[in-house]
């Protein structure tokens, strides 16, 4: 990351009023939006226009640049695995960096379980598909659970302790503290190594509180600002923004998928990587990619157990045993949760977390 005064027109009392406002690298202060940051510094027209210029001529990475630089910069970023080769191999390598990843399905496809997994393996040295870096967990449904981090991080060789100490967790009730969150996040992932923001979910709150078609045109538009401040950010900083969205079921569906994801058009636009993830029977999770710009669209089952998405059943055979051994350590026994999760049990409904909606609700 590059100073703030490195700018050209930034000098101590300009530097200062910035990083009260938590823009505090050149990078940062490169992707601001010249009214926000008018309103927030009262800095000036002139003067925010100016230094917002010069910062991005100062970063270089705006201007046009050939597919070749392109290439070869996008081949020098390291990439964070998913912890499951099937899907890494599908992503060429797996999520890049700077990225905005979009996760979502009926209740108990895998969605927590899935960002909890990227929550550890964001925490891995890089030459084992990690970031080396911390973890942001934004969760307005009570989700994260430690227990779960500690079972992923026993399975990837992480020390359990440190593992959760990377993570800086905040409880979300109400769709504005996202809001408020997201004006420091930009500066915590600039100067404090954090790799990943995980929001789960992204869409419950909004739903909650912006009910009935006359309240549809502002949470959309507040949607749609967050969403554009995490382009900002992953541009700037290089971190991975995944959040989980809820679905709603479609009426008048026939055949293909019975659900929608919340959101409409602002939601679908906005992720790199938008993955569906349901349950088919017992522990297997079927994960499709259903967008990206560079890669087809795929599908694979994965294996859901003690220490997250496993390839398959041998893999999981193979890891969890560690898991188990590790808890039962510490006196918590699991084994007969992991029993009544591995039956074959054909006959249980999958549970949607859906409502119906009329044609056209969500755009």
């Amino acid at each position: 990351m590059t100073e703030l005064e490195a700018v050209p027109g930034v000098g101590p009392a300009v530097a200062k009023k910035l990083r009260e406002a938590y823009v505090t690298t050149a990078e940062l202060l490169a992707v601001q939006n010249p009214v926000e940051l008018l309103k927030r510094t009262k800095l000036g027209e002139g003067t925010t226009e100016k230094i917002i210029k010069n910062a991005r001529q100062l970063v270089g990475k705006f201007g046009f640049r050939s597919g070749l630089e392109i290439e070869q910069e996008m081949a020098t970023k390291p990439r964070l695995k998913t912890g499951v080769s099937k899907i890494d191999e599908c992503l060429l390598g797996g999520i890049e960096v700077g990225s905005i990843v979009e996760i979502f399905g009926p209740a108990r496809g895998g969605k927590t379980q899935w960002v909890s997994q990227l929550a550890v393996m964001a925490q891995l040295p890089l030459e084992k598909g990690g970031l080396e870096g911390r973890v942001l967990w934004l969760d307005t449904e009570s989700s994260f659970k430690p227990w779960v981090i500690r079972a992923n991080a026993v399975r990837h060789g992480l020390d359990p302790d440190i593992a959760l100490g990377n993570i800086g967790r905040a409880e979300i009730v109400l769709s504005g503290q996202i809001t408020e969150i997201f004006e420091s996040i930009p500066q915590l992932c600039a100067e404090q190594n954090y790799k990943l923001v995980v929001i789960d979910s992204f869409t419950g709150l909004f739903r909650a509180e912006y009910t009935g078609l006359e309240s549809m045109r502002i949470r959309q538009q507040d949607m749609n600002a967050l969403l554009n401040q995490m382009r900002r950010t992953a541009t700037a900083t290089e971190a991975i923004f995944a959040y989980t969205n809820q679905v709603m079921a479609k009426i008048s569906s026939y055949g293909g998928n019975p659900n929608a994801p919340v959101g409409g058009h602002i939601i679908s636009h906005a992720s790199d990587y938008r993955f569906y993830t349901r349950r088919t029977k017992a522990d297997i999770r079927k994960i499709e990619l259903q967008d990206n710009a560079g890669l087809p669209e795929f599908d694979v089952d994965v294996v859901v157990g003690w220490g997250g998405l496993y390839t398959d059943s041998k893999t999981k055979k193979e890891h969890e045993p560690d898991v188990l051994e590790y808890f039962e350590k510490r006196g918590i026994d699991v084994k007969d949760e992991v029993e009544h999760n591995s039956s074959d049990s054909e006959e249980e409904e999958l549970v949607l977390e859906a409502e119906s909606v009329s044609a056209g609700e969500d755009t």
